[in-house]
């Protein structure tokens, strides 16, 4: 047994090679030396940048929408404040008429609204009936049903005056009892046959069905 450690303590040892165990941990964990694909992504996506310009306009409009929102805010707090400090000055019964008035009052503007859109629908109808531009129903009376209709009349009266005097006014170079031909300035007689115009006729029969039997008479058509 002596004999046996006494060789043990002749014999040299071998160092150890860390560097070996380490690469073998490394060669054990696969996955060490790969990157996340999501998180480069993310990454990326936070890499956007933008010209000073373009960064200039998006803060002019956050700026402006924070500014409208905080207007709009305090307007709010300011009419509640108002409300609250108008209702702290009346007693019960002042209260209860207050918020009874209130509500009849939002209760009637509804209802107004709402006559308003159908008294447009039905002007739109009418106005199309008679060959009129639904542009002239952004000008027309919605209080009630009486005035739109008397609006309607009124903008048609006016209407047809213009046009006719449009027309008549193109048709200074060529009048219905003259005998001109198809050359003269302005608008001519669709009626006659140089001249002749299915579109034109059509126009003037709804526009100025007085002045169609003008122009058809000087053209000889029954």
């Amino acid at each position: 047994m002596k004999q046996f450690v006494d060789s043990l303590k002749r014999k040299p040892f071998m160092p150890l090679n860390l560097q070996l165990f380490a690469d073998d941990k490394d060669k054990d964990d696969p996955d060490k030396d790969k990157s996340d694909p999501d998180k480069d992504k993310d990454k990326k996506d936070d890499d956007v940048t933008f010209t000073p310009e373009q960064q200039a306009r998006i803060d002019a409009l956050i700026a402006k929408t924070i500014a409208k929102e905080r207007a709009k805010a305090e307007a709010d707090v300011a009419k509640a404040k108002t409300e609250a400090e108008k209702l702290a000055k009346m007693n019960a019964d002042q209260k209860a008429e207050y918020e009874r008035q209130k509500r009849d009052d939002e209760l009637a503007k509804r209802e107004a609204e709402i006559s308003r859109r159908e008294l447009r629908a039905t002007a739109l109808e009418t106005l199309a009936e008679k060959g009129l531009p639904k542009q002239l129903a952004d000008i027309l009376d919605y209080s009630d049903a009486e005035k739109a209709n008397a609006s309607i009349a009124s903008v048609e009266t006016a209407f047809r005056a213009a046009v006719e005097a449009g027309v008549n006014e193109r048709l200074k170079g060529n009048p219905p009892g003259g005998g001109g031909g198809g050359k003269g300035g302005g608008q001519i007689n669709p009626w006659k046959k140089e001249t002749f115009n299915l579109t034109e006729q059509g126009r003037i029969i709804r526009e100025n069905p007085e002045l169609a039997k003008q122009l058809k008479a000087a053209a000889g058509v029954k």
